[in-house]
This record gives C-alpha cells, structure tokens and sequence, in this order.
C-alpha cells in the first residue's frame, strides 16, 4: 500500500470521527446546555448570568439560590441532564424536561416541555413546548388530552371519581366545591411522564376528606404526543 493510500485512510476514517462526534452532539443535548441558551424573555426574572450561577452552584453541591431581576429570591431545587425545577418566588415555579421524540425538531431529537404553575391555593399550570432552540411549537394541553383521550380538553370528569361508599348526591356536592377545575401539571426528573391533577383549593373544613377522597391524578406517557406538521 501506498503512503498516498494511507493517507487516505486516514483521512476517511479521521472525516467519519468527526462526523460521528458531530452528529452526536446534534442528536442530543443536556438540560444545562438549554437552559443556558433560554432566552431571558421567557423567564425575565432570571438574567443569563443568573442561570449560570444556578447550574454552577447545583453541580457544586451548593444551595442554588440567587438574587432575581425583581430583587426578589429564586432557588433551583434540582437539575439533571434532562430535568429541571426552580422556585421563582414564593407563589411561581417552573419545571423543564427535554422529551424525546421519534421525528428530528430542528435537527434536535428532542424536544422542550415547560410547566409554570402560578399560586399558593388554588395552582394553575402552563404547559408550553418548544425546540431545543427555543423555537415555540404548536402543541397544547388540550392537544395532548385530544390525544391520549379522544376529547378535547380537561373535565373534572376525567380528575374525580365517586367512591362505592359515596352517595352520588354527595359527590354531586363535593364536586361543585372543585368548581371551576384548576388543573396542575407536573414534570418528573426522572421520566417522561406528564402528571394531571387537581389542584388544592380553599375546602371548609368538613368537606377536606371527601374532596381529598375524589381526586385523582393521571400521567400521560410524552411518547404518546403527535407534534403537528
């Protein structure tokens, strides 16, 4: 064989590491590389200098709490390769998870679920999804129940049931103290599951164990979810 010839291998098999290393990086990336690159208009109480502290002090074992843009507090409870949750403020937290998905979304093999859930009594969840370039993506709730369940959005049918034990005129009562539902939703650190549930309102006091009775929570699998074309 010729020094030209292994030269050419060289070459070949040098052009096939780098690209095999460059698709890699492309296929996947981590919930700090994100977070970092997060534009500062989706979460302004966080400056980019912020974010990057939060991920410093994480990784060093350190409480992750720092000043706000508001002046106020924020502290980032925890943080993993694809999870993240941050207690903006007293009454605000924010939970990420990088999501797999079986089509390419710029390129990117996954995609990102943001939940905000806002209040004290009474929580409310958004649910919003981009690429990982932070590109917004045509993907809601709602879409997600039409979905797993074949209709179009959240009841209190689907979050409560009535026990055997308990008369229907009972959970008839109970289930008006729900009303309007305030869904919460919730990421988990270490699966790709959404989880549904009803939130924890003000109930009087002898009402508290039958409300507590005729909740229920579901978790829907991320793989389940159609991104629209």
């Amino acid at each position: 064989m010729s020094l030209f010839d292994n030269r050419r291998m060289m070459v070949i098999g040098l052009s096939f590491v780098i690209c095999h290393l460059s698709f890699s990086s492309v296929a996947a990336q981590t919930m700090q590389e994100v977070f970092k690159a997060m534009p500062d208009s989706l979460i302004p109480y966080l400056s980019q200098n912020n974010r990057l502290d939060m991920i410093d002090f994480m990784e060093s074992g350190m409480e992750a709490k720092v000043t706000n843009q508001l002046g106020g507090k924020s502290t980032m409870t925890a943080l993993n390769d694809r999870y993240l949750s941050i207690r903006l403020n007293e009454a605000t937290r924010c939970e990420m998870r990088l999501l797999p998905v079986s089509t390419p979304v710029d390129s990117l093999s996954q995609i990102i679920c943001m939940v905000r859930t806002y209040g004290v009594e009474g929580q409310e969840s958004e649910v919003t999804f981009y690429s990982c370039l932070w590109r917004p993506l045509e993907l809601t709730v709602n879409d997600i129940w039409q979905q797993t369940f074949n209709h179009p959005q959240i009841t209190l049918d689907d979050l409560t049931f009535r026990p055997d034990a308990m008369s229907q005129e009972r959970y008839q009562k109970v289930r008006k103290i729900l009303t309007p539902a305030l869904v919460c939703v919730e990421l988990s650190p270490d699966d790709d599951f959404l989880t549904f549930s009803l939130s924890d309102v003000t109930v009087p006091p002898d009402d508290r164990d039958d409300v507590d009775v005729i909740k229920t929570s579901i978790k829907v699998n991320s793989n389940l979810i159609k991104l629209k074309k």
